[in-house]
């Protein structure tokens, strides 16, 4: 057995797919056959039922896949070692942010750290938070940003601050002449919300229940991963939508009047960063948090009274 052949048998795994996993692998499906087909005779059960399609894995495969992916995991842990003992942090740092945060705390930190550790390559992807868990868990990320509490196997998370959320109201909606709306208040039929991989609606459902309407009952539907988009239909169509705090921090002044604090209870989400249990958090990304935290409002580290909205996603 080799390194190479469970990573070859990791991505089999993903993919459910000699075709897939080789093309992915960049070798020809018959090799990638002959490796599987060596790691099952080196340890005399079969690992991949071939008559399903997908492939799945026997329950001699389904352990061994847990262990191979440990080993993978601590294996290219063992090669960032030099990195993470430099004094001088260098090296990559591959992150993933939910889409509803990236934007917005990016720039908060992002010259900071350029200037404190230069020699960090940061690659950030923004994807949701289903997505974050697989790439930590394949080893494609090393670090998650995402609001918690999230449910999920072999993934430790480290509290970073936490976001009030606001309204966004457009000035012909009747509530705009308010100064802070209460709950009881929200006109659902009026209200413009996002998908994203279930988290930011599922924690805007604890606010106010969201009612399922007919496509025949709506005479303009618009489903949106991006917040920036449904601001701009709040301004120019009018209703109302949810704010994440740091979205606020630099609407353009014209748009300034719109942004409406919620009444007491002030719903409230909770940031942490994710990271692979078995491999712990790299040094570069303790020091990554370290500078995003500096560059947080002080207010927003400070752990609130009330408990944060739950995002009710429990994921493998």
């Amino acid at each position: 057995m080799n390194i190479n052949q469970l990573t070859y048998f990791i991505e089999l795994v993903r993919h459910r797919s000699f075709s897939r996993a080789a093309a992915q692998l960049h070798i020809s499906q018959p090799a990638l056959s002959l490796q599987i087909q060596k790691l099952e005779e080196e340890y005399s059960y079969q690992l991949i039922d071939r008559t399903r399609k997908p492939l799945s894995l026997t329950s001699e495969g389904e352990l061994f896949y847990e262990k191979a992916l440990t080993i993978v995991q601590l294996v290219d842990d063992l090669n960032q070692l030099g990195l993470d003992m430099d004094e001088q942090a260098e090296g990559k740092l591959r992150v993933g942010i939910i889409p509803t945060l990236s934007p917005y705390l990016v720039p908060l930190f992002i010259d900071a750290l350029n200037e404190k550790y230069p020699r960090l390559f940061l690659e950030i992807t923004e994807v949701n938070t289903e997505d974050i868990i697989t790439r930590l868990t394949f080893n494609e990320l090393d670090l998650g940003i995402l609001s918690t509490p999230v449910i999920a196997k072999n993934i430790g998370f480290v509290p970073l601050f936490y976001e009030r959320f606001y309204l966004y109201v457009s000035d012909r909606h009747s509530l705009f002449a308010e100064e802070k709306i209460s709950q009881d208040q929200l006109q659902t039929e009026e209200l413009w919300y996002l998908r994203e991989g279930n988290c930011f609606q599922n924690q805007v459902n604890s606010i106010c229940q969201i009612p399922d309407r007919k496509e025949t009952e709506l005479s303009f539907r618009y489903i949106s991963y991006s917040i920036e988009s449904i601001k701009r239909i709040v301004e120019n169509q009018g209703g109302m939508t949810f704010l994440p705090e740091l979205a606020t921090i630099n609407i353009p002044e014209v748009y300034e009047d719109m942004v409406k604090e919620i009444g007491e209870p002030t719903p409230i989400r909770e940031i942490s960063a994710a990271y692979l249990k078995s491999t712990g958090l790299k040094r570069i990304a303790q020091l990554l948090l370290e500078v995003i935290s500096e560059n947080i409002p002080t207010r927003m580290k400070q752990k609130p009274v009330i408990k944060p909205l739950d995002t009710k996603l429990k994921i493998g």
